[in-house]
Order: C-alpha cells, then sequence, then structure tokens
C-alpha cells in the first residue's frame, strides 16, 4: 500500500496528516466500516484496515489530504481511473468518499506482500515462471491501454499479491502517475508530464519527448529483464550515469548469468528496450511473441547453481568486501534490499532510523538465522535487512557480546556465524558470512571508537 499520488510534498498538507486523527475520520465512513490498524503512511496520506459491519469484509481505506490548486486534478485522474477498471490482475476500488478537505477511498485489502518478496522466499524459480508473470503483466496492460489508461509507474513496489496462499493473483497497484489518454486521429493523445522511477523509466521521458501509452511496455522490459536474471539492466553510480545508459538503451546480457536463458527470452527483453517507442513491441505484439506462446521454455531452477560476481559496470554492484560466488536467489535478494533500503547513506538512516551523523562504515552478506539479507556496520548500530523485508537494528550501546560462532551444515552460503548478545541476554544469530573475520574486526574496532563495554570471544 504505497503513496502513489504525485502531489507536492507541502507543509500544509503534511501537518494536516499528522494531526488527522482515527476520531476525525467522517461520520459517514465509520457508520459503514470499523475502522482497525494503520497499515502504511505517507506525507499526505494514510491507510487504514476497514471491517464492513454488515458483510464482515475487510478492505483497505485510504485516507487522503487534499492538495490545492492543480494537483486536485491529478487526484481526481486516480479515482477516474481506478473506478473504470474491473479486472483480476488490476486493485480494485469499491467506493469512494469525500469532505470539503479529506478523500476517502475504499480499495481491496492486498495481504500477500510485493511479488518480489515471494520470488525471493521461493526455494525453486524457473525461467517459465517468469514467462508466465510477464503474460500476467501483459494481459493487465492491456486491458488498461485499451480503456485508455497508461500506468506510467510499473515496477517491483507495484506487483503486489492478493493473499498469501500459493496461487494468488498478481494485482497491479497505484495509478497515481497515470494518466488517461483517448484515441485521436493518430490513434493515441501524447502525455507531456515527465514522471516514473528511475531505473524503470522510458528514455523518451527522458528526453523530455512527448510519449504515450509505449513506456509502459519498456517498464515491463526492465521488469522482465530483473525476474530472468536477479539484476537491473541500467546501473550507475548515480542517476546520471544511469539516465545516460537508459537513453541509450546500452544494456548487456550478461555473462554468466544470462547463459542459461533462452535465446527467446533475450530477444523478448531486446525488442521491449528498444529506445524508438515506434519500434519497441507493444502489448499485443509482445503477447504473440515466440517466447510466450512456445511450449518449450525451461523449468529449470535458475536459483540452483552459482556464478561469478557481476561486474560493477553496467551491473548490479557488488556488496564491499565479498568475494564469494552469487546464485541468482543471492542476486536477486540483493536487488530487494537495495530498491527497499537505498544506496545512500541517507536512505540507510531512513530505514534504520539512524542518528543524522551516522556513517555505513561496512556493508556485507549474510542471514539472519535463514533469512538472506545484508548486515551494515554503521556508527551507533548494528543493523540487517533481509530480502523480505525483516529488519533489526542493535546500537553498540545495548552490545553484551559479540562471539564468532561455528558455522552450522544447514546455513546458507560460505561463510560462518556471529552471535551478538544484548545485555537483556537475546541473542541473535547471523549466519553464513563470507568475510566474517573482516566484519568481526569492523564491529571490534568501532565498538572501541564509541567506547562501548562489548566482550568480544571466539565460541
Amino acid at each position: 500500500l504505497h503513496d502513489a499520488l504525485p502531489i507536492s510534498r507541502s507543509p500544509t498538507a503534511g501537518v494536516l496528516m499528522e494531526k488527522l486523527k482515527d476520531s476525525d475520520i467522517d461520520q459517514a465512513i465509520i457508520d459503514e466500516y470499523e475502522i482497525g490498524e494503520t497499515l502504511g503512511t505517507g506525507h499526505f496520506s494514510k491507510v487504514k484496515l476497514g471491517i464492513n459491519r454488515k458483510t464482515g469484509e475487510k478492505v483497505a481505506i485510504k485516507i487522503i489530504v487534499k492538495p490545492t490548486g492543480s494537483k486536485i486534478a491529478m487526484l481526481k485522474t486516480e479515482v477516474d481511473i481506478m473506478t473504470k477498471t474491473e479486472h483480476p490482475n488490476v486493485v480494485k476500488l469499491y467506493k469512494v468518499h469525500e469532505t470539503t478537505t479529506v478523500l476517502y477511498l475504499v480499495m481491496e485489502l492486498l495481504t500477500g506482500g510485493e511479488l518480489f518478496d515471494r520470488i525471493v522466499a521461493r526455494g525453486h524459480y524457473s525461467e517459465d515462471d517468469a514467462r508466465k508473470l510477464t503474460v500476467v503483466m501483459l494481459k493487465a496492460v492491456l486491458y488498461l491501454h485499451e480503456m485508455g489508461i497508461a500506468h506510467r509507474d510499473l515496477k517491483p513496489e507495484n506487483l503486489l499479491l492478493k493473499d498469501t496462499s500459493e496461487e494468488a493473483a498478481v494485482k497491479i497497484t497505484d495509478f497515481g502517475l497515470s494518466k488517461i489518454f483517448a484515441d485521436s486521429a493518430e490513434g493515441e493523445v501524447i502525455m507531456k508530464t515527465a514522471c516514473g522511477t528511475p531505473g524503470y523509466v522510458a528514455p523518451e521521458v527522458l528526453v523530455h519527448e512527448a510519449y504515450s501509452s509505449q513506456v509502459d511496455l519498456w517498464s515491463i522490459g526492465v521488469i522482465v529483464y530483473i525476474l530472468l536474471c536477479g539484476f537491473p539492466p541500467f546501473y550507475g553510480d548515480n542517476d546520471a550515469q544511469m539516465f545516460r545508459k537508459i537513453k541509450a538503451g546500452s544494456f548487456k546480457f550478461l555473462s554468466p548469468y544470462w547463459d542459461k536463458i533462452s535465446s527467446d527470452a533475450k530477444d523478448f527483453v531486446a525488442k521491449l528496450l528498444v529506445v524508438d517507442p515506434k519500434k519497441r513491441m507493444d502489448c499485443r505484439a509482445a503477447l504473440t511473441h515466440r517466447w510466450l506462446v512456445s511450449e518449450q521454455v525451461s523449468m529449470k531452477n535458475l536459483f540452483d547453481g552459482s556464478a561469478k560476481p557481476a561486474p560493477t559496470a553496467g551491473a548490479a554492484p557488488e556488496p564491499e568486501a565479498d568475494s564469494g560466488v552469487d546464485t541468482m536467489q543471492q542476486m536477486f535478494t540483493d536487488f530487494n534490499i537495495d530498491r527497499k533500503v537505498g544506496q545512500g547513506m541517507e536512505a540507510l538512516r531512513k530505514a534504520f532510523d539512524l542518528p543524522g551523523d551516522a556513517v555505513r562504515l561496512r556493508k556485507s552478506r549474510c542471514a539472519l538465522v535463514s533469512q538472506l539479507g545484508a548486515f551494515y556496520v554503521t556508527s551507533y548500530h548494528l543493523c540487517f535487512i533481509g530480502g523480505l523485508g525483516k529488519k533489526l537494528a542493535v546500537p553498540f550501546s545495548d552490545l553484551a557480546k559479540c562471539a564468532k560462532a561455528k558455522r552450522f551444515k544447514m546455513s546458507p552460503g560460505h561463510g560462518h556465524a556471529i552471535h551478538l548478545t544484548t545485555k537483556d541476554g537475546t541473542v541473535h544469530q547471523f549466519n553464513a558470512f563470507t568475510d566474517r573475520e573482516e566484519v568481526f574486526k569492523a564491529i571490534a574496532q568501532q565498538a572501541k571508537t564509541v567506547a562501548a563495554n562489548v566482550v568480544f570471544e571466539d565460541m
């Protein structure tokens, strides 16, 4: 449940949202729904669990402080779009209610989390699985395009699961950056507002050219590339570098990561990541591509086997001091973590609520018990985030003992374990470090720097 509306982050909207209490929710909504926990918050909106008092059905109620000026038109566009759609793979808007200052959207409740999290959690994932997901995305986007709707912000965060069941439907969400386009003499009305998310945005948007619903096909190309290898096609040390590659359509099917992927799959991606939108496949052409209609698609587990670490140029950057081998599952996990936490220190501070002067001293791969993720040594905390979103921050001031432990046979990865014991006796077991000795030394050095009273030992 994400904030999708491209509304300016004005202080007024933020203050109003902070002051909006459950008791302030309009009586008409309270009469129909029992208001439950907060499912998500944003600068100008929050999402609450709602339970229909008559049917018991659970819904998500998005409460939005109305913007002022021209921004209200963007909000109305989102509502107009969502009320028009009726598709098994598009999130459903049940009801709209508004007051003078607040808009309430009663929406389908999605409890299954992000699609990419589910992929990370699975032990088996094949090219055929990626193909099936691609068909689902394309059919849903074709439906939107035929309705006169371009999403314009397709990305992994907007692909959610209906529930936690194994066969849960994938739902496309967040139409805040969408815009209705109608038929014209050329068959489409061109959209001129530059929007989207870095890494998934089409080149025509970056060069400020008029563009159409074909931007969604570029984004699908990026997503399918990630589905097949575990990292994005366009990478750079900063947005400017990445944008240059996007505008040039500069990407590669890097060996050895793509060696096991079929030539049909590569051809499919290559025909979507085309700089000229007129030469890029549209939804109908994509759905008839031989990769999607062929019966000979590999079911071999892409999470099995290993490959050399990806080069830093044009591919996902490697964690520091990691000389181990990568499986696609590990790369997918790294990608999932990076998109949630971000690469910069500011994103890390925000993710773990770290002090403003905190800096990152080291990042390593490991697993918290069995969940693969990233381990950060920072100025005042030891932090972990897993590929499925599990987060933990242990302040040096709370740390009593740091111990090197034996690696158990069932531990994932190629390294050993570090056990952190806090002053209240809680033990956190971090397994599968490929660089345990370096991490152990970094923790010891920083504990000494901040004068933390920590015992260091081998177990």
